[in-house]
C-alpha cells in the first residue's frame, strides 16, 4: 500500500512537471498551430468552392431563364396550356429544376411542378434566393420574365437544388480533415525527434538557472547535445553564474562598506550636534544674562549682534541636521493640539527686530472663521513660518512682509501664507528653489548669505504632515510663499485635556547639574539660580551618581555625553538603587538632535529634557512637568 502512495506521489509529482514543461507547451502550440490552419484552410477553401459554384449556378440560371422564356413564349400566346403544362412537369421530372412555377401578369399560377406555388412570394434578387425546406434541403430560386412579341406575358420562377453544392463541400473538408491529420502525426514524430535535440537539453539549462536563482552560482550547466546555440546558451549561462557571484561578492562588500559609513556617518553627526551646540549653548545663554545688567547702548549693540551671528549659525547646524535626518527618513512629525493664530503671533517677534532694521513692516492677517485649535505638529509648523519669514525679511528692504492664516475647501485645508515686496524671482528659479543647495544665484549667496537648505526642508517637513509648499513670485515685485495643510478642528477629533498644566517649577528647589561643560555648568547655574533654586555642580557621571545617592534633591539636570560614565549609564545607576532617592526627577540637559534621542532618554528612565541651547522657559516648564509627575506618583 505505502508503494503504491509513493508511485502514486511521483505520479502526481511528474505529471505537474509535464503540465507546467515547456515540452508540453510546444507540443501544444504546434498541435494548435496545426489545426488552427487546418480549420482555417477549410473554412477558406469551402466559402471559395461554395462562392465559385454559385457563380456557376447564377450563370446557368441566366440561360436557363432564356430558354424557359423561348420555351412557353409561343404556348402562352396561343393559350395551349395543355402542353405548357406537360413541358413543365417534364422539366422538373427530368432534373433539369428542382421546381418549376409559371405565373401571369396578374400574379396568378399557370403551370407549377414540385415545391414552388405562390406567385406573389417576396422579390427574388439576381443572384437569387434561398428556400429552405421542411427536409433539411435547400433550394436557390431564380426568376425569368416571360415576354413574345414585346408583349410581357408573365414570369417563371424555377429553383435549383444546392445538395450538390454541399456533396462538394463535405468531399473537401474531408480530404483537408485527412491531410491535417497527416500533417498533425508529422508534427509529432517531428516532436519526438526535437524533444531528444531540444527540449531535454533545456531542461537541464533550466535546472541550472533553477539553481542559480536559489543562490548556487557554482552550478555551471552541461549540455550534451549537438545544437549549436543550446551549446552557447550553456556557455554564456556559466558565464553569467561567474560574473553574477564576482558581483554578489563585490556588492556584499559595497553593502558592509556603506553600513560602516552609514554608521560613521550618523555618529559624526551626533558628535557633531554635541560639539557644536554645548558651545553655542554657552555663548548664547551668556549673552542672554549679560543683557540685563548692561547699560551702555554700544556694549548692548555688541551683545545682539554677537547673539544674532550665534543663533543664525545655530539655525544652519539645525538645517544641516534636519536634511541629514529627512533623507535617512528619520525625521518624524507629531500630532497634538495647538493654536495657529497664537503660533503665528508668537513667530513674528522673533523677526520684528531684524525686519525694523531693513525698514520692512510686518502685517499679519488671520481669518476669522480660523479653529481656536487644530491637531498638527506645532514645532515644525513653527519651523516652515519662521524660515519663510526670515526669507522675506532679507530679501526685502523698505518694503511689506506679510502673513495671512485662513482656512479652504470648507474648513478642511489650512492655508498659511508668506507675501513680500522684496526682489522677487524668475520663473525658472521658483522650479528649482525648493532643490537642496540652491540659490537664486551666486550673487544672492554671497549677498544674502544661507546654506539654500531652508526651502528643501520646509517641503520635505510639509510633505510628512500631508501638506504642501507653491510659490508665486515675479522679478522686482516681491514672492508669495503658500502653505497647504489638512485642517483637522480638536473640537471635532479630540476630548477636551483633563487636569492641570504644570507652569513654573514649584517653590525652591535644590537640584544637583552634571556637566562635563564649566560653560554649561556655569550657565545652568545662574539661570536656575536666578529662579530661586539652590543647586550643587558635579562634572562627571560617577560623581552625579554619588551625589545622588548621598544627598536628597528635588530633581537632577543630567547631561548625556560626559566622559568616564556618561548620562544615560548614570540614570540607570540612579533608578537601580533601593529607596527614595532612586525616583528623584532626571531631566537631561543635551545637545542631541538625533531621531530617536528622546526615547532613548526615556528608556534611560529620564523624566524629560532640554536641548541646547537652553531656553530658560523651556527649562522652567519641562523641570516644573518633571517635578510634577514625580510628585503625582
Amino acid at each position: 500500500m505505502r508503494a503504491l502512495r509513493v508511485w502514486l506521489a511521483r505520479g502526481f509529482v511528474r505529471a505537474r512537471r509535464w503540465r507546467n514543461s515547456f515540452r508540453l507547451r510546444l507540443l501544444a502550440l504546434g498541435l494548435i498551430a496545426i489545426t488552427g490552419t487546418a480549420v482555417a484552410l477549410t473554412y477558406t477553401q469551402a466559402i471559395q468552392m461554395r462562392e465559385a459554384l454559385m457563380v456557376e449556378l447564377q450563370a446557368r440560371a441566366r440561360t436557363d431563364g432564356q430558354l424557359l422564356n423561348a420555351m412557353f413564349a409561343a404556348p402562352l400566346t396561343e393559350r395551349d396550356y395543355a402542353s405548357v403544362l406537360d413541358s413543365v412537369s417534364e422539366s422538373v421530372r427530368a432534373g433539369s429544376f428542382a421546381a418549376l412555377l409559371l405565373c401571369d401578369n396578374r400574379g396568378m399560377p399557370i403551370a407549377a411542378s414540385g415545391p414552388l406555388s405562390d406567385c406573389t412570394g417576396p422579390s427574388v434578387p439576381l443572384q437569387g434566393l434561398s428556400l429552405h425546406q421542411a427536409d433539411g434541403t435547400v433550394l436557390q430560386l431564380f426568376e425569368a420574365t416571360l415576354s413574345f412579341g414585346g408583349q410581357r406575358l408573365g414570369h417563371a420562377r424555377f429553383a435549383f437544388s444546392l445538395a450538390a453544392i454541399d456533396h462538394i463541400r463535405r468531399e473537401l473538408m474531408t480530404r483537408v480533415v485527412v491531410i491535417s491529420s497527416l500533417a498533425i502525426a508529422a508534427f509529432m514524430v517531428a516532436f519526438a525527434i526535437a524533444q531528444r535535440q531540444v527540449t531535454r537539453p533545456l531542461g537541464q539549462l533550466v535546472q541550472a538557472a533553477e539553481a542559480i536563482g536559489q543562490g548556487d552560482y557554482s552550478v555551471r550547466p552541461k549540455v550534451s547535445s549537438r545544437n549549436t546555440e543550446l551549446t552557447i546558451l550553456a556557455s554564456a549561462l556559466s558565464r553569467m553564474a561567474t560574473d553574477i557571484e564576482e558581483r554578489v561578492t563585490e556588492l556584499a562588500l559595497a553593502r558592509d562598506a556603506a553600513t560602516a559609513s552609514d554608521r560613521a556617518k550618523s555618529l559624526f553627526l551626533a558628535n557633531m550636534s554635541h560639539e557644536v551646540r554645548t558651545p553655542l549653548a554657552g555663548v548664547l545663554g551668556m549673552l542672554d544674562l549679560a543683557r540685563p545688567g548692561t547699560t551702555d547702548p554700544i556694549v548692548r549693540k555688541y551683545i545682539e549682534t554677537a547673539e544674532h551671528s550665534a543663533r543664525h549659525l545655530l539655525t544652519i547646524v539645525n538645517d544641516i541636521l534636519d536634511f541629514a535626518q529627512l533623507e535617512k527618513g528619520r525625521l518624524a512629525v507629531v500630532s497634538a493640539p495647538f493654536s495657529v493664530q497664537s503660533l503665528v503671533e508668537s513667530t513674528i517677534p522673533l523677526v520684528a527686530a531684524t525686519a525694523e532694521e531693513r525698514g520692512n513692516r510686518v502685517e499679519v492677517r488671520i481669518a476669522d472663521d480660523l479653529p481656536g485649535e487644530i491637531l498638527g505638529d506645532e514645532g515644525r509648523l513653527r519651523q516652515v513660518l519662521l524660515n519663510l519669514l526670515s526669507n522675506a525679511v532679507k530679501f526685502t528692504f523698505h518694503g511689506t512682509v506679510s502673513v495671512e492664516a485662513r482656512t479652504v475647501d470648507a474648513g478642511r485645508r489650512l492655508l498659511l501664507s508668506v507675501a513680500d515686496t522684496g526682489i522677487g524671482m524668475k520663473p525658472e528659479m521658483q522650479e528649482r528653489i525648493f532643490e537642496s543647495f540652491v540659490q537664486a544665484d551666486e550673487s544672492i549667496s554671497r549677498r544674502y548669505g544661507g546654506a539654500g537648505l531652508g526651502l528643501p526642508i520646509c517641503r520635505q517637513l510639509l510633505t510628512l504632515m500631508g501638506g504642501s509648499i507653491s510659490v508665486q513670485s515675479n522679478p522686482g515685485r516681491g514672492s508669495r510663499f503658500t502653505v497647504n495643510l489638512p485642517c483637522r478642528s480638536v473640537v471635532e477629533t479630540l476630548p477636551a485635556a483633563v487636569g492641570p498644566v504644570p507652569g513654573d517649577a514649584p517653590g525652591s528647589l535644590r537640584l544637583l547639574v552634571a556637566d562635563d561643560a564649566p560653560t554649561m555648568r556655569a550657565l545652568l547655574q545662574a539661570l536656575l539660580t536666578r529662579d530661586g533654586h539652590e543647586c550643587d555642580l558635579v562634572d562627571d557621571g560617577r560623581e552625579a551618581v554619588a551625589a545622588a545617592q548621598a544627598k536628597d534633591y528635588d530633581a537632577v539636570l543630567m547631561d548625556v555625553q560626559m566622559p568616564r560614565l556618561d548620562g544615560l549609564e548614570a540614570t540607570r545607576l540612579i533608578r537601580g538603587v533601593e529607596g527614595p532617592r532612586s525616583r528623584v526627577p532626571i531631566v537631561f540637559v543635551t545637545a542631541s538632535a538625533m531621531a530617536g534621542d528622546e526615547e532613548r532618554f526615556m528608556a534611560a528612565g529620564g523624566d524629560g529634557y532640554v536641548s541646547k541651547p537652553i531656553a530658560a522657559g523651556s527649562l522652567r516648564s519641562v523641570l516644573a512637568r518633571a517635578v510634577e509627575r514625580r510628585r503625582a506618583a
